[in-house]
């Protein structure tokens, strides 16, 4: 049986345990991140690594909280995703610093169990990936 779980809190990242979650934190159905680098002709890495996009989904309507953050382009939060195990276990954190809402959407159906879902899209000037770090040189923020 599949047993990974992934959760979304933004803010303080004080307390990143599956209890801590489960209170301040979203659970996840989907969540998606990548990172790219150019390449020549050949194939050959030629540039910058690029990353920092995250998209979630989640089941239910969009707090307030984050309503605000999509719709003020000047605003900006710190948070930690967190993919646990069947035992409960961490087994990956991505830390985001400097994150601006780029996307919101929202769906709405009468079927399963969820009749609200919310997908969000962030960038993230800077992202912690285990030991692994990308900062993206943004100006003027």
């Amino acid at each position: 049986m599949f047993g990974y779980r992934c959760f979304l809190r933004i803010g303080s990242l004080e307390d990143a345990s599956i209890k801590g979650l489960l209170t301040n934190g979203m659970e996840l159905e989907n969540c998606q991140y990548s990172f790219s680098q150019p390449i020549d002709s050949n194939g050959k890495a030629q540039g910058e690594v690029k990353g920092g996009r995250i998209c979630m989904t989640f089941s239910n309507l969009p707090s307030d909280e984050i309503t605000d953050w999509m719709l003020n382009p000047r605003k900006y939060k710190d948070g930690v995703i967190v993919i646990y195990g069947m035992n409960d276990e961490p087994l990956e954190k991505i830390i985001f610093t400097k994150a601006a809402c780029t996307g919101l959407n929202l769906s709405y159906t009468r079927r399963g169990k969820s009749y609200a879902g919310t997908k969000i899209t962030i960038h993230a000037q800077k992202l912690l990936v285990g030991s692994a770090v990308l900062e993206n040189d943004w100006k003027n923020i």
